[in-house]
């Protein structure tokens, strides 16, 4: 049991205790985790060398050693052997192509998830050089990002080596689109559809936009009135994405259900004429109030590469690299757009202009931040507020060094807790922990450019 002690100083140590507790034993897990693959990799590499070294192995057909010690193994572990001759393969070409994330695995560096990560984001790239310059930058990334920020960033580091272009991948790929059901149980289905990602990032935030206007319409008709805004400031303000019931009644619906009846809705009708939130219209007008709503993407596109003269990819907000194609179309549609000014060492946003300077901060934001920058947080940057990290009333002043995007569940964090947070040039913020742990947040494009003097095996001059 652990000793809370008495006061705020004892509060503060015994949550510090459990962080402790749970860091040391997260670590074990990928340390155990990283142990049994380690072991299936060497099971691999065994079978395989008894397979070969048997007489007539030439001509041999099949796995049989290889099934044999899965089916051995599987019955062990209580697993299926089928399952467990997949995890020796995984096993094994984990260990032959990114031995160095084995290794941070095998030490508790990182864990099963950033591990993924690395290997998805890895698999394309053939060149044993190129991918070896790739899991080295990816691992100096995993170390301090969650998996989810790790995911796109690593995408973005493969596309710098892979050998083919995004553009030829994509076409080619790009002819596979479908919408596919899946049967579950108790009446329930699954639709799935593969689109190129702007769409499908595009469909998600158009859903999530309609989403929240219900929900306050739903909260205003419960007598719940508008709570969507925050006491004390002007900064527009939107519902954490995380699927949350919110309003803590029974019936209500969370963001999850929200997105998915509304889903629905607009594919059957055409327009979501079942959530209409037209205020005193009492009827469906093409869709009311949520008919309006557009979806909204974010899309970094270097000039170097729509001249030709580099391969910097251009990049989706939370996703990664998309074809230049793609964001040329988004960007010769968009009613304005940003020129962004990068560091060419480390990638950080230094400036942001645009020939009509109003709101000059909010787009320097939007282009530095990306999403909330409360450590491992995803929510995008269009759903945060501007955040003075030196409260203005104590002098903080309004620009881009004491300015940084929050989400309401990190803002309201920062201002009614002991968690403290401070702004250490070039967007970069330390957040400090009640009990006194620092926690370096950087923006995101820091973590995806690729500077002209560290290219990819293949492409020095």
């Amino acid at each position: 049991m652990t000793n809370t002690g008495s006061g705020l100083e004892g509060h503060t140590a015994a949550a510090d205790a459990f962080v402790t507790r749970a860091v040391e034993a997260h670590r074990a897990v990928a340390r155990s985790q990283a142990a049994l693959t380690a072991v299936f990799a060497e099971a691999h590499h065994w079978a395989r060398e008894l397979a070969e070294s048997l007489p007539g192995a030439s001509s041999r057909t099949g796995d049989l050693e290889l099934r044999d010690l899965a089916a051995q193994l599987g019955a062990a572990l209580h697993v299926s052997d089928r399952t467990l001759q997949g995890q020796l393969d995984a096993a094994a070409s984990l260990a032959h192509l990114f031995p160095a994330t084995l290794a941070a695995w095998s030490a508790g560096e990182v864990s099963r998830a950033h591990v993924a990560a690395i290997v998805e984001a890895g698999a394309p790239v053939v060149d044993d050089a190129a991918r070896e310059w790739f899991e080295t930058r990816a691992l100096a990334l995993a170390v301090d990002v969650t998996a989810a920020q790790l995911r796109p960033a690593a995408r973005a580091l493969a596309e710098h080596a892979h050998p083919e272009s995004l553009h030829d991948r994509h076409e080619r790929v790009r002819s596979g689109r479908r919408v596919v059901v899946n049967d579950l149980d108790d009446g329930m289905a699954r639709i799935l559809a593969d689109l190129p990602a702007v769409l499908a990032y595009g469909i998600r935030d158009r859903l999530t936009a309609i989403a929240h206007e219900v929900d306050a319409a739903e909260r205003v008709a419960d007598g719940h009135g508008d709570d969507g805004g925050m006491a004390g400031t002007d900064e527009t303000d939107q519902i954490d994405d995380d699927g949350e019931n919110r309003s803590g009644g029974a019936g209500r619906r969370t963001m999850d259900q929200l997105r998915a009846d509304v889903f629905a809705d607009l594919l059957l009708g055409g327009a979501p004429t079942a959530h209409n939130t037209a205020h005193g219209t009492g009827h469906a007008d093409a869709g009311g109030d949520l008919g309006r709503i557009t979806a909204q993407v974010q899309v970094t596109v270097p000039v170097l590469t729509v001249l030709g003269a580099s391969r910097e990819p251009c990049l989706l907000a939370g996703y990664g690299p998309i074809p230049l194609s793609q964001a040329l179309e988004l960007a010769g549609a968009a009613s304005g757009w940003d020129r962004v000014m990068t560091s060419p060492v480390d990638g950080s946003v230094l400036a942001v202009d645009r020939y009509r300077p109003s709101e000059q901060l909010r787009r320097f934001l939007r282009a530095r931040d990306e999403h909330c920058r409360f450590v491992g947080c995803r929510q995008p940057v269009h759903r945060c507020d501007a955040d003075h990290t030196v409260d203005h009333a104590h002098g903080g002043g309004t620009s881009e060094d004491n300015l940084a995007t929050l989400c309401r569940r990190h803002h309201l964090l920062k201002h009614r807790s002991q968690w403290r947070v401070e702004q250490l040039g070039r967007g970069r913020l330390r957040w400090q922990s009640p009990a006194g742990r620092s926690y370096v947040d950087r923006p995101a494009p820091t973590v995806r450019f690729v500077a002209d003097a560290d290219p990819p095996p293949g492409l020095q001059d």
